[in-house]
């Protein structure tokens, strides 16, 4: 009999290992899409994997500590793997021939928070960062092709910054700063969630200016903003997880393009209800119409229109929260904390399994990449 294991509890629980090289060599042609995540084991060992789209493992590299979520460099075959929050670690790796390119370590007084964009151009590496003595938001800025140095810190206009994208015109960041303050002397404890005050941020990523801040009513001071997911026109779709009380439902979906406000989809109450209080990440498919956003506690993936945010369906996923578009519209590969790896069309409603470790006790993390 086969016990199924919560991601949390077995990530939470796993002691970080020294960085090793486990490498399952691709087979015949490369694919044309890889899904990429972080992912834990029963064991206590962290690593990232890399999946072609027909279920083939081609890559298998121990983490140095836990993982979350990626980013792709444009124009080469890297891919940098960022800590999960304190950690101060990122990896630059071959995710098709399973090489560690180099290992990032974050400038003193700061840490992780897990998410980076790249330049088009793949030259610069944004990443979000705590500065957390001063208890504020920032970018790191690393120069790729200078060996990943870090050449510069933007502010991001906030506290506790999380997910970040870079919008078409390749100059503007968009951050979600989650409003949440944190101190690696305290783990992950929380520690201003009373006076909590999260935001939308337009920087320019040249300057670091400010160009737009935009915030929730205060009634909802409490909803972080954390993850997001923008569309080639820079609509922006957010995901939101509620800390506030949980006797009140609140939306958790959000769209804002251009200047104006976000505007919250609240969806059936029964499906905001088995999301609880929480969305653990959001991706588009490749057409842009369709937005995926998982809710990992209620076992929950939830499908809206990236548009107009009307709500088009959910599919259940023991504690599935990863997410990457899987080609075609409506098409998404979706990654569970109980070892699965599953392609769903939300048009036809139909899945296949790309994988199935739960026997060995593999939990994916966060987030997926596809590239």
């Amino acid at each position: 009999m086969v016990m199924a294991i919560d991601r949390r509890s077995l990530l939470a629980g796993a002691v970080a290992a020294p960085l090793a090289l486990s490498v399952r060599p691709a087979r015949g042609a490369r694919p044309v899409r890889v899904f990429v995540s972080a992912c834990g084991d029963a064991a206590g060992r962290f690593s990232v994997k890399a999946v072609a789209a027909d279920g083939r493992l081609l890559s298998d590299l121990q983490l140095p500590g836990r993982g979350h979520a990626a980013a792709r460099r444009p124009g080469r075959d890297e891919v940098v793997v960022l800590a999960r929050r304190p950690g101060r670690f990122a990896l630059v790796i071959d995710p098709f021939a399973g090489g560690i390119v180099r290992q990032i370590e974050a400038a003193p007084g700061r840490h992780f928070y897990g998410h980076a964009v790249f330049s088009p151009d793949g030259r610069r590496l944004f990443a979000t960062e705590n500065a957390y003595a001063e208890g504020q938001g920032v970018i790191g800025v690393y120069d790729a092709a200078a060996g990943y140095r870090r050449e510069d810190e933007l502010p991001s206009h906030g506290v506790g910054p999380h997910e970040l994208a870079l919008l078409s015109d390749g100059r503007r960041l968009v951050v979600a700063n989650g409003g949440i303050r944190t101190h690696p002397n305290s783990g992950r404890r929380k520690l201003n969630l009373e006076s909590m005050h999260p935001n939308l941020a337009y920087v320019d990523a040249g300057s670091g200016a400010l160009l737009q801040r935009l915030t929730l009513p205060g009634d909802l001071h409490r909803l972080s903003i954390r993850h997001m997911a923008v569309t080639a026109e820079d609509q922006v779709c957010l995901a939101l997880q509620n800390e506030g009380p949980r006797d009140r439902l609140v939306p958790l979906v959000g769209l804002q393009r251009d200047s104006a406000p976000i505007t919250l989809a609240k969806g059936p109450e029964g499906v905001l209800r088995r999301m609880r209080h929480y969305a653990g990440g959001a991706a588009l498919d490749d057409e842009g119409g369709v937005l995926a956003v998982s809710a990992p506690r209620g076992g929950l993936i939830t499908f809206w229109s990236s548009q107009e945010g009307g709500f088009l369906g959910s599919l259940e996923v023991p504690d599935g929260c990863g997410l990457a578009a899987a080609g075609g519209a409506g098409r998404f590969a979706v990654s569970s904390g109980a070892g699965r790896l599953l392609i769903y069309d939300a048009v036809s409603r139909r899945s296949e399994t790309l994988r199935d470790d739960r026997r060995h006790g593999l939990a994916w993390d966060n987030h997926l990449l596809a590239c």
